[in-house]
């Protein structure tokens, strides 16, 4: 599948597939038009034509930018929840020390199993497309070990339902990130993108130049420079997949965090 392609690749490889075969097809475009349309009809309408692209052009401009934009704030809001969930975990790992040490120890092993599935098990999946779930099985656990404990002191009470609290925005965080692993742009866009791009490219046959040389490297570079801010949005469309990708250095810090902490004296 091309998409499968696009992210197990450097993105300079299919990103410069993607420019050059723009550009290519839309120098084969002119090269089949010119002979059609004689170049001094052309040059007659130069005024017509520069004015009917300027309104194309600002149209699909502000449209690509738009789309740009929005994958933009959807990476950078992917990128929030990792850090936000991976925060969660942390402090929740630092709360299990208001509890007994019969209930603490198998709480924080918990907490760093699910830590360690979801950078060993949730990520590649996560960058192959698919949907995981395996960190579900000890995030479960350490729910049931703490609706299990019974505080008998008001101080654990207290402990008990800010654990509780921060264990529901975990959830939340969690449910976040799988959402953002499997949101992307609808078919449909990536058709008007296509589409708009084309015409876009086209109507820059319908200038008359003497050389037609020149006329070649102004399409090409029209055809370019769109296909750059399609790279673009296309690195950035799925979140956790690709070279340009949310990483999961987040966890790996709190983990790094919890393996000082565990050589410091109590």
């Amino acid at each position: 599948m091309i998409v499968d392609w696009i992210y197990n690749n450097p993105t300079w490889l299919w990103g410069s597939v993607l420019v050059g075969g723009a550009t290519v097809l839309a120098c084969l475009g002119l090269a089949v038009f010119h002979p059609f349309v004689d170049v001094k009809v052309r040059k007659a309408h130069n005024d017509l034509a520069g004015f009917s692209i300027a309104i194309i052009s600002v149209v699909y401009a502000v449209l690509l930018a738009f789309i740009a934009v929005a994958t933009w704030e959807s990476f950078s809001a992917a990128e929030n929840v990792v850090q936000e969930e991976a925060g969660f975990v942390g402090n929740l790992y630092r709360d299990t020390k208001g509890f007994p040490d019969k209930l603490g120890e198998p709480m924080r092993k918990a907490l760093k199993d699910y830590a360690e599935s979801v950078v060993q098990d949730e990520w590649p999946m996560q960058q192959a497309g698919q949907r995981p779930n395996q960190a579900w099985k000890p995030l479960h656990r350490l729910h049931r070990l703490l609706v299990s404990f019974d505080p008998q002191t008001r101080g654990e009470a207290v402990i008990q339902a800010e654990f509780l609290r921060t264990l529901n925005e975990l959830y939340k965080a969690r449910e976040s990130r799988l959402t953002a692993a499997a949101g992307h742009i609808p078919v449909v866009i990536w058709w008007i993108i296509a589409i708009g791009g084309a015409l876009t490219t086209a109507f820059s046959y319908l200038f008359g130049f003497e050389s037609f040389r020149l006329h070649l490297t102004m399409t090409a570079a029209v055809a370019a420079s769109l296909s750059l801010v399609v790279v673009l949005i296309v690195a950035l469309d799925w979140p956790f997949r690709g070279e340009v990708s949310v990483s999961p250095e987040a966890y790996l810090d709190v983990e790094h965090g919890w393996s000082q902490a565990s050589g410091e004296p109590e």
